[in-house]
């Protein structure tokens, strides 16, 4: 169950692994403190998740680093550089002034690469709800990134 769930979630197997591992080593270390858990089952979903989800996270950070340091070598596209910065700055910005769950849903699905049907599953929305909010959340930025432009 372990690693079905977070392989869903990452949709790659040695992560997935990675994730099984790191749970049981989790579990293994609370031994003593899992009798007071009420619902065993959802207790070990919901470490599932966080954990693959701080994956995605530490991978997105990774992934930034090493566009960072490809930009430092490519000095000849300075401009390009700053442009896409720019751009990057801008989208965070209209991202942060978001609520809370549209940008949940816009981080799992664009950074995490995540379906509807996963995002669903990992925050406990509906399918239909997770459109809407997708839908709300590019809108505005849409709106806001317009306004910037002109």
């Amino acid at each position: 169950m372990i690693y079905r769930i977070s392989y869903n979630i990452l949709e790659n197997r040695d992560d997935a692994d990675d994730v099984s591992q790191e749970v049981y080593i989790k579990l293994w270390e609370q031994r003593n403190n899992l009798e007071n858990v009420r619902n065993d089952e959802a207790f070990v979903v919901t470490m599932t998740k966080n954990v693959s989800i701080d994956l995605l996270r530490n991978n997105y950070r990774k992934a930034i680093s090493v566009i960072e340091n490809k930009d430092m070598v490519c000095e000849h596209r300075e401009e390009e550089r700053i442009d896409a910065r720019d751009e990057l700055s801008n989208l965070m910005k209209c991202m942060s002034a978001l609520p809370q769950t549209q940008q949940e849903v816009i981080r799992l699905r664009h950074f995490a690469d995540m379906s509807i049907t996963e995002i669903a599953e990992t925050t406990g929305q509906t399918e239909v709800n997770i459109r809407q909010l997708l839908s709300r959340a590019r809108r505005t930025m849409k709106e806001k990134l317009n306004r910037n432009e002109q």
